[in-house]
């Protein structure tokens, strides 16, 4: 290659010599950034390759078995789709772009494929030499099916096996077996199923099957606990349903905490032990009451009769005078009467009828009792101090004395060996983080002293090896042309050096002279100041 005259051979070795030249010429922070540099943007370039080579992955499935995913992998990789397996082989994940049309392609295949028996299959296909039997032994199980279907709809139920047994029909009600049904239920994690939900599964369940009573229904969860037993709560009125139990146990602790929370204030935490127990009357109770005023006069009546009756004087004995019309020798008459009075008062009576019915769930009897630790108060103060603690639990707990309640108080020395225990492992735990900070410290400080005595000793280095270098220049044996040059440029450099000096020298003459003409002009101005004044003002004038 020519260039302006001069012929440039680049070969291997002036190029390799010219890059081993350019490296020792950089310092080290020089050739780390020129290494880590083009590293860098060669990693930054790999992971882009590599992320837009390796599309986002979407669930297109998931809570798959084993045959349900099975089926899918086999007509993904006939379709050629890229895919993975995650939550255990439970979920099947597609290219996010590509999601929706696999799914479509799918479906369209059947999968994933549900229960072998179907509803539709039971009712509109028949079989040739199915009997009556196998035909209702699908009906059975198409009902099972499409009941699980209904059952995985809930929110919390991840999973639901059904079993129905339904006897065939008999001619006689005696003979007649009972229609049963057993579900399984998986729960989904961390979730919970009430006893409302158990109802509504089992009320479900009765009226899709028909005969099935709800005392018949057994639910199961995922652990093999029963949950059906809320179902027969209702028929054992000695035993207390999950709801009152919740009721009781929610008493009890607010009881607690109010009390709890008012000693903690007086005593200090952990100074006091407050336990509650409330016995709660779920009876519901319908109150009649019936009341009768004095009333008030509907109707009055009253009543006057008066008789009178004569008769004949008395007359000898005998049949003669007994004889009818005979009269009395003397003719006088016995005149008598009467006279009968009668009222009638018809009454209204005032009643007043009033039903009270008392809601369940009161306070039958509350029972409180308060451990204090003996230590925390002096011995002769004790007594006073329960009797006080007493007076103040009963009025915030409400104790009724009437109906039964019992408050219990007791001063005891606390065993304080298991906070003795966890206040020394605190304190422990806490000596040990201090030295952990101390040691992270101290490396901290080792690490960076460590770090200015080696750019300490690379910066002594640098200069020795300047120094080294200075001085290998100088004593290096200088030839024959190179020294003519030099003392060409010497020469050259002494008369550039005397030309400067002698104008220097000019312009030194010409300042000394205008530094005279100055100091004449100072000298003239301080003998005659009034002349200068009219001097100034001429020239002044002759401006204007």
């Amino acid at each position: 290659m020519r260039k302006g005259g001069a012929i440039l051979n680049f070969s291997w070795a002036e190029i390799k010599q010219s890059i081993l030249g350019f490296w020792g010429k950089l310092s080290r922070p020089q050739k780390i950034i020129t290494v880590a540099a083009p590293l860098a943007v060669a990693i930054a370039l790999i992971s882009l390759l590599y992320w837009a080579s390796n599309p986002s992955y979407v669930a297109i499935f998931t809570e798959l078995t084993d045959i349900q995913a099975g089926e899918i992998t086999s007509e993904l990789d006939e379709l050629k789709v890229k895919y993975k397996l995650g939550s255990n082989g439970s979920a099947i994940l597609v290219p996010e772009k590509e999601a929706a049309g696999v799914r479509l392609k799918l479906a369209n295949s059947g999968l994933p494929k549900g229960s072998e028996f179907s509803w539709s299959e039971s009712l509109n296909k028949t079989r040739v030499g199915e009997t009556e039997s196998d035909r209702r032994l699908r009906y059975n199980l198409g009902l099972q099916t499409e009941l699980e279907a209904t059952l995985k709809t809930l929110s919390n139920v991840k999973d639901a096996r059904v079993h129905l047994n339904i006897p065939e029909e008999t001619l006689f009600i005696e003979q007649q077996e009972a229609t049963t049904a057993a579900v399984t239920l998986t729960l989904k994690e961390g979730s919970s199923i009430t006893e409302d939900q158990i109802r509504g599964i089992a009320n479900l369940l009765a009226a899709s099957v028909k005969g099935l009573k709800l005392e018949d229904v057994t639910i199961l969860d995922s652990n093999g606990n029963t949950l059906s037993d809320v179902l027969n709560e209702d028929n054992q009125p000695g035993k207390m349903t999950a709801t009152q139990i919740q009721l009781k146990q929610l008493t009890e602790e607010n009881t607690r905490k109010s009390v709890q929370s008012m000693l903690d204030k007086a005593f200090g935490a952990g100074k006091t032990i407050v336990r509650t127990n409330a016995t709660l009357n779920f009876d519901q109770v319908t109150t009649d009451t019936v009341t009768h005023g004095p009333g008030s006069v509907l109707s009055e009546s009253h009543t006057t009769e008066n008789t009178t009756n004569t008769s004949p004087g008395g007359t000898a004995p005998g049949v003669d005078t007994n004889v009818p019309g005979y009269l009395a020798p003397d003719g006088t008459w016995i005149t008598s009467s009467s006279e009968k009075t009668s009222d009638t008062l018809n009454h209204q009576v005032d009643t007043t009828q009033e039903q009270r019915i008392k809601s369940p769930g009161d306070i039958a009897r509350l029972s409180v009792s308060v451990l204090l630790d003996a230590d925390s108060i002096s011995a002769d103060q004790i007594d006073d101090q329960i009797e006080k603690i007493e007076a103040i639990v009963a009025s915030a707990a409400g104790i009724d004395r009437e109906r039964g309640d019992e408050i219990q108080v007791a001063a005891l020395p606390f065993d304080k060996t298991g906070a003795l225990e966890q206040e020394q492992a605190l304190a422990e735990a806490a000596r040990k983080e201090r030295l952990r900070t101390y040691i992270e410290w101290g490396v901290g400080a080792l690490l960076a002293l460590v770090f200015l005595f080696v750019l300490f000793r690379m910066r002594s280095k640098r200069k020795q090896d300047a120094e080294s270098l200075e001085l290998g220049q100088a004593l290096q044996p200088v030839p024959l042309a190179a020294t003519e040059e030099l003392l060409l440029a010497q020469q050259e450099a002494e008369r550039e050096a005397e030309l400067k000096l002698a104008q220097q020298k000019q312009k030194s003459a010409e300042e000394i002279q205008r530094q005279k003409i100055k100091e004449s002009v100072d000298i003239y101005v301080q003998n005659n100041p009034d002349e200068v004044a009219r001097l100034v003002k001429t020239w002044l004038a002759e401006e204007k």
